[in-house]
């Protein structure tokens, strides 16, 4: 019994090794959900760049920096179960 529990084990953290793997490479998918959420709480909000100007991904986030004509925002896109689940992103101001 006490094998099986090794291999179940060492299943389940080598899925969330390769889960934590995936989230850490910057996607278009997110990139998108980002530019849109960088000006969504402001109406005269522009972007300046088609791209942002830092990406910074770890473990369970992506954070992207823009420079907008209402200063520079930090949206920070996260999944609904750390490393599974639908992405969401939420903006706040200031740099990375």
């Amino acid at each position: 019994m006490k094998g099986w529990i090794g291999w179940i084990l060492l299943g389940v953290s080598l899925l969330l090794v390769a889960a934590g793997y995936r989230n850490m490479q910057p996607e278009a998918v997110t990139e998108d959900l980002s530019r849109t959420a960088a000006c969504s709480g402001a109406k005269s909000c522009v972007l300046m760049s088609d791209r942002p100007g830092i990406v910074r991904t770890d473990f369970v986030r992506r954070r992207y920096q823009w420079l907008t004509s209402e200063g520079t925002i930090v949206v920070a896109c996260r999944r609904e179960f750390y490393v599974a689940g639908t992405w969401t992103c939420t903006a706040a101001p200031g740099a990375l």
